[in-house]
């Protein structure tokens, strides 16, 4: 009886990096959206209303 010839482990992958990094970004990008969606930003930017506008100086 021969004995089986051992398997080689597999490669590893060379995109591992890449879509790890792909998938942080995801799901930062899916947090930030999140995030201002849910009105966690309060105070939101507004000019005065004294101050003209760009379109009435002409």
């Amino acid at each position: 009886m021969t004995p089986e010839p051992r398997r080689r482990p597999p490669a590893p992958d060379p995109h591992r990096r890449t879509t790890v990094v792909a998938a942080l970004l995801l799901a930062a990008s899916a947090a930030a959206l999140a995030y201002v969606l849910l009105g966690g930003h309060h105070d939101p930017v507004q000019s005065p209303d004294d101050a003209p506008s760009n379109a009435a100086r002409g």
